[in-house]
């Protein structure tokens, strides 16, 4: 299925956003936004890690969504939105009729009234302290689009996960096979016994278990991804390979600085901060003011605790590499003595076992970086937790 059918199931809702040439399909911005050949490779069948941003801005259904919802109130000021909680209220009270006190049911009507007239007075409120405007609501929306610019990040970097975990578990059956083959030769000649050859047949039937079971769930991830980037069901997509971690730029942050750069950007403290300056009372200017104090000191741990997290996160994947250059070497060795006939068959491939662990270990703490630095720029760049 090409990249033309997707979004089948937005248009219902697309109206006054740019349609491409292909009937089925729907973006956001309009076709000089970008290059021709820039459009052509997010319009293609093969997902790139550096595509993500563009692609959720472009197709998600989040995000169309919302520039529709936007577009009817970035009009609105404090008093406009304010005003929409003023005349639900006058709504309610228009449509309030009071019973005779002689009907049979003017208690349960009188019941729903008072419930009626609290509605509207707590509508009243609202409006009286109400700080949303139309610059608040885009910034809820920026900070929605890059929550699931993140999301989508982080099931790029699971789907690989899984990916290697799957190769992993096939390279386990493939060996538990042969340790059914060798058990049965060891019966055959007598040195064995029925119980052990069925505990290795059992062995093969777990691991096939295992395998159908993480098949099942990288297609899940694959599905889940490829819908939140505008691909429909069942789409043939071509997941591209992740970016290298870096650990020299990891060793290169200055924290504190990253700190002071959380704090200008994070989404949570910006709202709060333009709400303070909306506040029409003492009451809710006095709570934000506190809010902002305990967000200020909660994206500040949030960073840090991530830079923590994040060098842990290096600390493991180079543990990781340099004993896989170990096992390497011995691998390397047990080749040689395979072939010089020094070295038995089993002694070989339990080396074998362990070098390809080690290489898996070496895969799995190389995302779990990556996956820490997406998180730890994140946060810098205004997804800290201000909670």
């Amino acid at each position: 299925m090409s990249r033309k059918s997707r979004i089948a199931g937005c248009l219902a809702f697309m109206a006054g956003i740019s349609l491409l040439p292909f009937p089925a399909m729907a973006q956001q911005s309009p076709e000089f936004a970008y290059p021709a050949e820039k459009w052509a490779a997010l319009r293609d069948d093969r997902l790139e890690y550096e595509e993500i941003p563009d692609l959720v801005h472009e197709y998600n259904n989040t995000v169309l969504k919302n520039v529709i919802s936007y577009r009817e109130e970035k009009d609105k000021d404090r008093d406009d939105v304010a005003q929409d909680y003023y005349d639900t209220a006058d709504d309610i009270y228009r449509n309030i009729q009071y019973p005779d006190p002689e009907d049979s049911d003017y208690g349960a009507r009188m019941a729903s009234i008072l419930n009626s007239r609290l509605q509207a007075e707590q509508m009243m409120e609202r409006g009286d302290e109400n700080t949303e405007d139309n610059e608040t609501i885009k910034m809820g929306y920026d900070q929605a689009e890059d929550n699931l610019v993140k999301q989508a990040q982080g099931l790029m970097i699971q789907y690989w996960s899984q990916y290697y975990s799957l190769e992993s578990l096939r390279e386990r059956t493939s060996q538990a096979e042969i340790s059914y083959q060798s058990e049965q030769n060891r019966l055959n000649a007598g040195m064995s016994t029925e119980a052990k050859v069925l505990s290795a047949r059992e062995a093969i039937n777990t691991a096939k278990a295992s395998v159908v079971s993480a098949e099942s769930s990288l297609e899940k991830t694959k599905e889940s991804l490829c819908l939140m980037l505008g691909w429909g069901y069942g789409a043939d997509v071509e997941i591209g390979e992740l970016p290298d971690p870096d650990p020299e730029q990891v060793a290169a942050i200055d924290v504190e600085e990253d700190v002071r750069t959380a704090l200008e950007k994070n989404y949570s403290l910006k709202l709060t901060e333009k709400r303070l300056a909306n506040a029409r009372t003492v009451k809710v200017r006095e709570t934000l003011e506190q809010t902002k104090k305990n967000q200020r000191e909660a994206v500040a741990t949030n960073v840090k605790d991530s830079y923590t997290s994040l060098v842990l996160a290096k600390s493991n994947y180079e543990q990781a590499v340099q004993a896989f250059e170990l096992e390497k070497t011995s691998m390397d060795s047990a080749s040689r003595k395979l072939a010089a006939g020094t070295i038995t068959a089993n002694a070989y491939q339990s080396q074998q076992s362990s070098y390809l662990t080690a290489e898996v270990e070496v895969r799995t703490k190389k995302l779990a970086l990556l996956s820490a630095f997406v998180d730890y720029q994140w946060a810098v760049d205004g997804l800290a937790s201000a909670s």
